[in-house]
């Protein structure tokens, strides 16, 4: 890749998901802009995520790929993917157990997400205890890898 497409790739990239994220705060949106939005942020969400990899992968990541990379991630990585499931479950818990409406403000929604982040990653940490790390320990023994002795 030549430093113009990386240069277009990053920007293109980043002007998508700030747009994504920031683009919608206090706006109403036409019916068909918001059904636009609804169908495409998915997909293009996804597009400018796999823009971040390619670029990690090929060496173009530069100061996203040494925060991506830091050691003090690891233990986020290890249960990100069980969070990703346990996720819903908590988020439905939180509504189904509410008998009145939500007024949603700015506030309310950040304590809201915080607190479900936290809850879903405890969760997430105990099933990755609980299963994965056996499943990970059972399969290094059924099948160890070669180690290069340099």
């Amino acid at each position: 890749m030549n430093t113009l497409t990386v240069l277009a790739g990053w920007t293109i990239s980043s002007a998508v998901l700030c747009s994504l994220i920031f683009g919608l705060h206090q706006m109403d949106l036409h019916p068909v802009a918001a059904a636009a939005y609804s169908s495409l942020s998915h997909t293009l969400w996804a597009l400018c995520l796999s823009w971040t990899v390619i670029a990690c992968a090929t060496g173009h990541g530069g100061y996203v790929n040494k925060l991506l990379s830091c050691k003090i991630l690891i233990p986020f990585s290890r249960t990100t993917y069980c969070a990703y499931l346990v996720h819903p479950i908590i988020i439905r818990y939180v509504v189904m157990k509410r008998d009145t409406p939500l007024h949603l403000t700015v506030e309310t929604v950040a304590i809201l997400f915080l607190g479900q982040i936290v809850v879903s990653y405890i969760f997430a940490f105990i099933l990755s205890i609980a299963f994965e790390a056996p499943i990970v320990s059972l399969l290094k023994l059924v099948s160890p890898t070669k180690r290069n002795n340099h």
